[in-house]
């Protein structure tokens, strides 16, 4: 259980029991989120490249919460050989959430051309994901080979009421007064894998699989403006089949190891307007997704590991959604003719693990011809914003992780990167770069009277660059925790305290390029203090077993925005 200085509270609750060769654990967690925690105040000031006018906005928002978290898996062992795990797990929550806006623009001789109030609501707005699996897995009497069966559902569903009304208003460029938005965006994805593990002698092995993945989604939008007799309503469903097959190959020796693997992946997508408003379409995609490593351990304690490696990214329904959402300043709407992107990643990774020193240096290289970006221009005195296939990426650095037992009952911890990024697109001709980075440090002392003291800070630094229009926001943060355990140890308690001596912290991120430039500066509360009690009973240490190969779906971007 864990409670807040801002009235939001946290409880929940841990289980795990066994009956034979069954063990069963159930995990389950409650949130709720004052609106005083996430109150945040935004400027917005841009200058538009080819009229010479500007444009201000000003934000006052809050929004609460009730957020529901659960999980509950199974594992039952048959026998030696052969094993049978399951897992079903939920996360659901429902805002109410309020906003104050102000919004002005001028003419490039400063004479006002319109200004208006408005006050955006959320009286419904709610999200919930569902998902399970179920792994069945069979070893043989020969050691390492492993035959694995698995499915995997997951189902997300999203509503949304919207009202916004606009108040003092003057020269208002719309002829309505407001609006109100009923959205729904369903998501439903099946998965069925097939893995099979064969070594052959001491060093050799051969990994092979199967791969379905059956993909839904679908929207549809009601948009009701006050003033205007007719309403608009959009209908679209997308799906997306994908068949995979892969196989790869593993050496292993007493210096040397290496793995060479390649996957196929087709896709077949398809889009339909139910409501006629576009003409519906199917395309099919062939990808050969190869990987390869090799690693030379030094001594026992140094590795060197050289890695190559393809990822495949597909857009999800809040990229494909063609619905429009319009205002009197600015026009959304979703790509649903993206296709998947492909990135390549090179790294070398040194490791070194002593018994009072870890080290992690990883040097790496990625880079994208086809990667999805939002795409933004003004068009008659609005702010139009889309998703492309058309971002070009490079983007080489560092990384690292060190971990040293300075003293006894002292450690301290560093994890950090620092890189370069590029990226452009061809239409208009933009690109954008910089060096960013991260750094994070820690400290874990052991005091007197059995306290643990946790305390941590870092923060971001540089140009962050996430698409050719601006530069991201730079942050920090800092924070302390003291921890005792009682009853041998069954009862912990926690003070946390983040960022005490900040009341609040400044965002800016700064659009440098493209038909409108300036910059959006946020003001968001940080400090932070809760006390946090958990409690452990019963003595059964074992858990719930897993299979050792499962599905992992990692290739969708642009899903249902939470």
């Amino acid at each position: 259980m864990r409670a807040n200085s801002y009235g939001s509270y946290y409880a929940g609750g841990y289980l795990t029991t066994q009956a034979g060769k069954l063990m069963l654990a159930a995990t389950y967690n409650y949130g709720n989120q004052n609106k005083r925690q996430t109150e945040f105040w935004d400027e917005t000031t841009f200058s538009y490249v080819r009229t010479g006018e500007r444009s201000q906005d000003n934000l006052h928002q809050s929004t609460a919460a009730n957020i529901h978290r659960s999980d509950v898996s199974m594992s039952y062992d048959v026998d030696s050989l052969n094993l049978i795990s399951a897992s079903f797990n939920g996360f659901y929550y429902k805002v109410d959430q309020n906003a104050i806006n102000g919004l002005a623009r001028w003419d490039a001789a400063d004479n006002l051309l319109y200004r208006y109030n408005s006050r955006t609501s959320l009286p419904g707005y709610s999200y919930y994901d569902l998902g399970g699996r179920a792994d069945y897995q069979h070893k043989t009497r020969l050691k390492g080979e492993t035959l694995t069966l698995s499915y995997m559902l997951s189902a997300s569903r999203r509503h949304e009421i919207r009202r916004q009304e606009y108040s003092e208003m003057v020269n208002m460029p719309v002829s309505y007064s407001g609006y109100s938005r009923n959205a729904r965006e369903r998501f439903t994805e099946h998965t069925f894998q097939i893995d099979y593990v064969r070594p052959f002698g001491k060093q050799h092995k051969v990994e092979t699989g199967l791969k379905y993945i059956l993909r839904d989604n679908s929207s549809s939008s009601l948009m009701d403006y006050d003033g205007l007799v007719a309403d608009e309503e959009n209908q679209f469903s997308h799906n997306t089949q994908v068949e995979a097959a892969y196989l790869s190959y593993l050496f292993n020796s007493e210096k040397w190891s290496a793995r060479a693997g390649l996957r196929y992946e087709h896709s077949y997508m398809k889009a339909e307007y139910p409501d006629g408003s576009s003409t519906d379409f199917h395309r099919n995609l062939n990808d050969w997704v190869p990987s390869a490593s090799v690693q030379y351990r030094i001594t026992d304690r140094q590795s060197l590991r050289l890695s190559y490696s393809t990822s495949i990214y597909r857009p999800g329904i809040s990229y494909l959604n063609p619905a429009v959402i319009s205002t009197p300043t600015t026009i959304f709407f979703g790509n649903s003719a993206l296709g998947s992107s492909r990135n390549q990643n090179i790294s070398l990774n040194y490791m070194l693990a002593s018994p009072k020193l870890t080290l992690n240096l990883t040097p790496f290289c990625s880079f994208s011809n086809n990667s999805i970006t939002r795409l933004k221009h003004e068009e008659d005195g609005k702010d139009v914003t889309t998703y492309g296939n058309q971002m070009r990426k490079r983007s080489f650095g560092i990384s690292a992780y060190t971990q040293w037992q300075a003293f006894t009952g002292t450690t301290l911890s560093l994890n950090g990167n620092i890189f370069h990024r590029y990226v452009s697109i061809p239409l208009p001709s933009l690109s954008n770069s910089g060096w960013t980075g991260s750094a994070f440090l820690s400290l874990e002392q052991k005091l007197p009277w059995e306290i643990s003291l946790d305390a941590s800070v870092g923060g971001t630094f540089g140009r962050p660059i996430y698409n050719v229009y601006f530069w991201g926001n730079r942050w920090y943060n800092y924070n302390f925790s003291l921890t005792r355990d009682f009853l041998k140890g069954n009862l912990s308690v926690s003070l946390n305290a983040n960022m005490p001596f900040t009341t609040r912290v400044r965002d800016t991120t700064r659009t440098i390029q493209g038909d409108y430039t300036g910059y959006d500066m946020s003001w968001n509360k940080c400090r932070n203090f809760s006390i946090r009690l958990s409690w452990k009973f019963g003595k059964l240490k074992s858990g719930v077993k897993k299979a050792e190969r499962s599905i992992r779906n990692d290739d969708l971007v642009g899903g249902m925005e939470h």
